[in-house]
């Protein structure tokens, strides 16, 4: 299949967007999500950015063992959503076409790539399993002042 470039992004302009200075000054509210009773919460935060790009920070996870963590960075284009970068802390993914690789409840990286877009990746660096931690390591790779405070996960 041929990706579209109207309406697909491309691994160029991925990479611009998660190079450029983007800022999130809103507090962060964790919300229990409706569609997984009490074990899951959720937030979703407008990035702000001076490239015009219309980014949306998304935070899932799970508060029950096993405990999952997933901070994702999605890019609004033509009224379609795409996750450009994320990172999964203890996460479930397969790259489907380049490598086949394979994470189970292990912590990895997704990122844009013109040939696959959720190609994952383990990282090179120790990602920290604490949510807040994993959440402000998420914002300095994709470059993100936060200057807002990430609440508490609600009750279970």
């Amino acid at each position: 299949m041929v990706l579209t470039p109207e309406w697909y992004p491309t691994e160029a302009a991925v990479a611009r967007i998660v190079a450029a200075e983007k800022r999130i000054a809103a507090n962060i509210a964790w919300n229990n999500d409706p569609g997984h009773n009490q074990a899951w919460a959720e937030f979703e935060v407008a990035v702000e950015n001076n490239g015009g790009w219309a980014l949306t920070l998304y935070g899932r996870a799970r508060l029950a063992s096993p405990y999952k963590r997933s901070y994702s960075l999605i890019w609004t284009l033509d009224n379609k959503g795409h996750r450009i970068f994320s990172l999964d802390v203890n996460g479930r993914h397969r790259n489907k076409v380049l490598d086949h690789n394979f994470w189970d409840s292990q912590t990895h990286k997704q990122i844009w790539r013109d040939a696959e877009a959720k190609f994952g990746y383990t990282p090179d660096e120790i990602i920290p399993e604490e949510p807040n931690a994993a959440f402000r390591e998420f914002c300095r790779e994709c470059n993100i002042i936060f200057s807002g405070q990430l609440g508490e996960f609600p009750p279970t």
